[in-house]
């Protein structure tokens, strides 16, 4: 037959012992990220400059813009001539520029 008497407290122990530790640690792990979801919350991801205050040289204004992949070509007219530039349009990164002759070349 089976013995109604309870197991001794001493072999519970152990686990009354683990489950504590392991009690506080999910609380610190949860205060931790409490902590640096606060902390994150004031701090801002460095802006960039809008494309267009980057990109035209003085006197130049926009004439069109086209988006091609991850690349905006962007053909500018005016200033110094005209000018294609090649942006990063995930970053705004520039990427190069194009001067483009308007006036055709004259025959050797």
């Amino acid at each position: 037959m089976t013995s109604d008497v309870p197991a001794s407290p001493a072999s519970y122990r152990g686990l009354l012992a683990l489950v504590i530790i392991l009690g506080a640690l999910i609380m610190i792990g949860v205060g931790a990220l409490i902590a640096g979801a606060m902390l994150g919350a004031g701090r801002r991801a460095d802006v960039a400059a809008p494309y267009v205050t980057n990109v035209p040289l003085a006197g130049a204004r926009m004439e069109s813009a086209e988006l091609q992949g991850n690349r905006i070509l962007i053909r500018l007219s005016g200033g110094a001539g005209d000018e294609l530039i090649v942006v990063d349009a995930a970053s705004g990164r520039l990427i190069g520029r194009i001067r483009v002759e308007a006036a055709p070349r004259s025959a050797p």
